[in-house]
């Protein structure tokens, strides 16, 4: 299976679902000390299953990435695996704006594919970090990234909603150092 760019003209709007369920998720707790923070992730079930709400779903070449590069995997002529990036030249950071598997292909190792390409893609471009954004609720994701020597650069208690640490929904940063 070969990863190859797919062109902009053909997949510009290209559909994506990221609909899940989770039986899990990563609670963000945050501890304040004089002059410091320390923020750690305790997986734990939720009482419940979480569907996802409206979010599950995105589009390859949005407009707000200008500039990004996707780039996939087919099987049969069907697309089955993509990978969006976006070069911060202010930043010289890499950012993946779109990891997606089609379902009955995850967990066989074409993830990670994907993901040692686009860091071998984000040292071409000389980025110093490879960055991405998930969910504290999306367990599956969260441990597949921190696998992959994803580090909690960041987080966001109140992106998508007043209630987002309550429901198990925290957006978190995620970052690769790149080796320099």
């Amino acid at each position: 299976m070969d990863i190859k760019l797919l062109s902009k003209e053909k997949y510009e709007g290209y559909k994506l679902d990221f609909s899940y369920v989770s039986q899990y998720y990563y609670d963000l707790q945050v501890d304040s000390l004089v002059g410091e923070y320390r923020a750690k992730l305790i997986k734990k079930k939720f009482n419940k299953p979480f569907i996802n709400p409206d979010r599950g779903v995105d589009w390859l070449y949005a407009d707000y990435w200008q500039g990004a590069e996707a780039y996939g995997i087919e099987v049969d002529g069907e697309l089955i695996g993509v990978i969006e990036l976006f070069y911060e030249e202010w930043s010289t950071r890499c950012r993946v704006t779109e990891l997606w598997l089609k379902k009955d292909y995850r967990r066989q190792g074409i993830g990670t594919k994907l993901m040692n390409f686009a860091k071998k893609r984000a040292g071409e471009m000389n980025c110093r970090l490879l960055i991405l954004e998930t969910q504290t609720s999306n367990a599956d994701a969260v441990a597949f990234y921190i696998a992959q020597g994803f580090n909690v650069i960041g987080y966001d208690v109140t992106c998508y909603g007043d209630q987002d640490a309550t429901r198990g929904e925290v957006r978190l940063e995620l970052g690769y150092k790149l080796q320099q």
